[in-house]
């Protein structure tokens, strides 16, 4: 999860030209941790309808952030013309009070459809497949966006993009804290979506399919289309998160979607526990506290140079072996998935 310098919207503006209150400095703190955490639960929300309920190993997570974040950056950001000297790019902006909730649903839609695209070709086949094709997906769309400067403005980053309600609360404290309450809000209409498809036929079916692909078709269930049906959600949910993280940061670079975004998720499943989003949404608030902790450490503890300098690395390790603890003697995570049964209603 890339993080942002504390001290608000890098915009130059009003909160700029007086010292910081209290109530300043502790909005920014809570959003500092608030808001990157919401999204990252965002994220893990989608691996987890496709790995904890589907069975769908996806190792290219990393690709559908990307082209959520750059479609909604491009649909965002004020119209610009691209120049082609200096390899900025232009942009298509959207116009009019509901721009920004148009470039998220429009970065959703074209991050699941790629989703599924990828997934028709290869989910047929061995789960191995499917995480080879994902994976070398990833890879090969983050050197495009590298490589297409003229779309996406390639190494200088595609810079600008707004953060909602930008004119009532553009700078500061009061932006990273409208932000928060909109990441807030969107993680509760997730969890919201999530719960109702989990614990509908669909859900249901998906579930059937993860634990015996063979008993469900013989069923009559059409295990591909279930399938790619969790697939496609998932991996809109991913560019959502995209479109999230860009306005966040107000600029989107093409080595923020390395692999590493890719194994975080899954951290997040795994300690939260795999099928079950309550468990998730635990897990995603608890390791990104560990990062953010390692952060104010670091900030209000004077270390050693040799320790400040390797406690990045100490905290890898540290994750790691968490991990591998959860996977020897917690498989199922902090909060075990939920066997859910449907209610059978009694003859009158």
């Amino acid at each position: 999860m890339p993080r942002r310098v504390r001290g608000g919207s890098s915009h130059a503006g009003f909160e700029r030209r007086r010292p910081p209150t209290a109530i300043d400095s502790t909005v920014i703190f809570i959003a500092n941790f608030a808001a990157p955490a919401t999204m990252l639960v965002v994220l893990s929300l989608g691996l987890n309808l496709q790995w904890g309920h589907a069975g769908l190993f996806n190792a290219g997570v990393a690709a559908f952030v990307g082209v959520g974040a750059y479609t909604f950056g491009m649909l965002a950001t004020g119209v610009v013309v691209a120049d082609p000297t200096y390899g900025y790019p232009g942009h298509w902006g959207l116009s009019g009070p509901t721009d920004l909730i148009v470039a998220a649903l429009v970065a959703m839609l074209v991050s699941g459809l790629l989703g599924i695209l990828i997934a028709i070709s290869t989910i047929r086949l061995r789960a191995d497949y499917l995480a080879i094709a994902t994976l070398a997906l990833a890879e090969i769309i983050r050197y495009g966006f590298k490589n297409a400067r003229s779309i996406t403005g390639g190494d200088l980053a595609l810079s600008s993009v707004p953060r909602p309600f930008a004119l009532y609360a553009a700078q500061g404290w009061r932006s990273d804290g409208v932000f928060t309450l909109v990441a807030a809000a969107v993680l509760l209409l997730v969890l919201v979506m999530i719960g109702y498809l989990v614990r509908s036929p669909w859900g249901r079916a998906v579930r059937a399919v993860r634990e015996d692909e063979e008993a469900a078709e013989a069923l009559g269930k059409n295990t591909t289309v279930l399938r790619l049906g969790a697939f496609g959600i998932g991996c809109a949910l991913m560019g959502l998160y995209g479109a999230l993280q860009a306005s966040w940061l107000y600029v989107i670079l093409p080595d923020t979607f390395l692999p590493f975004a890719t194994f975080t998720a899954y951290v997040v499943v795994i300690l939260g526990g795999s099928g079950n989003p309550r468990g998730v949404v635990a897990g995603g608030y608890l390791f990104y506290a560990l990062g953010w902790g390692e952060q104010e450490i670091k900030s209000l503890v004077r270390l050693p140079d040799w320790l400040n300098a390797r406690l990045d690395y100490l905290l890898l390790i540290g994750i790691g072996l968490i991990l591998i603890g959860f996977i020897l003697f917690r498989p199922q995570g902090l909060l075990p998935e939920r066997k859910y049964v449907p209610k059978v209603r009694e003859p009158a």
